[in-house]
């Protein structure tokens, strides 16, 4: 297998999470904490968005109520 393809994987031009949420220590809540609290301007250059059809903003972020939204 090829690593040449790796730094796509490792360094995304954004992240979309589906099922983010606010509830404590659920996946989806702890997950975006993490996006949110370890990118820099160098790592993760782009876009966190957060799915979630129950919610308009979460952790400071805009929430979409789908994917194709």
């Amino acid at each position: 297998m090829s690593i040449r393809n790796l730094h796509d994987l490792f360094a995304p031009k954004s992240v979309v999470l589906i099922g983010a949420s606010d509830r404590p220590h659920s996946v989806g809540a702890t997950v975006l904490r993490n996006l949110i609290g370890g990118r820099s301007s160098a790592e993760l250059a782009g876009r966190v968005m957060a799915i979630n059809p129950h919610h308009s903003a979460l952790m400071g972020l805009p929430v979409y109520p789908d994917v194709d939204s």
